[in-house]
């Protein structure tokens, strides 16, 4: 994984350096990351959300196939176009416009 400058207090924004883990984010960066909403194993998913910088696909990223009702990756594949490592975090404040965005997509 590519090292991320601890200045760099705006990693989210960055291209392919904002591949970071969760656990690796600090208190500050996990504030502004939206959270899935979708219903896994019968409980409120809560995992970061990404977005595909291919097709504009979002969702959660999961193990497994199917385990989240809104996932949108699966071990950083994205379920809709098959990209590997082009998932990027959403923040909160952005959620509802890369979700417009993508329901307003003709497929």
């Amino acid at each position: 994984m590519p090292e991320v400058s601890p200045n760099n207090k705006f990693w989210f924004r960055g291209g392919k350096l904002n591949q970071k883990r969760h656990i690796e984010m600090t208190e500050e960066e996990k504030a502004h990351v939206a959270s899935c909403d979708g219903i896994k194993s019968g409980h409120p998913c809560k995992n970061p959300v990404f977005r595909c910088t291919e097709c504009g696909n979002y969702g959660c990223d999961q193990t497994v196939v199917d385990k989240c009702t809104k996932q949108g990756f699966k071990n950083d594949k994205c379920l809709n176009c098959g990209a590997q490592g082009n998932r990027v975090p959403i923040m909160e404040d952005e959620l509802s416009k890369y979700v417009a965005e993508w329901e307003s997509k003709d497929y």
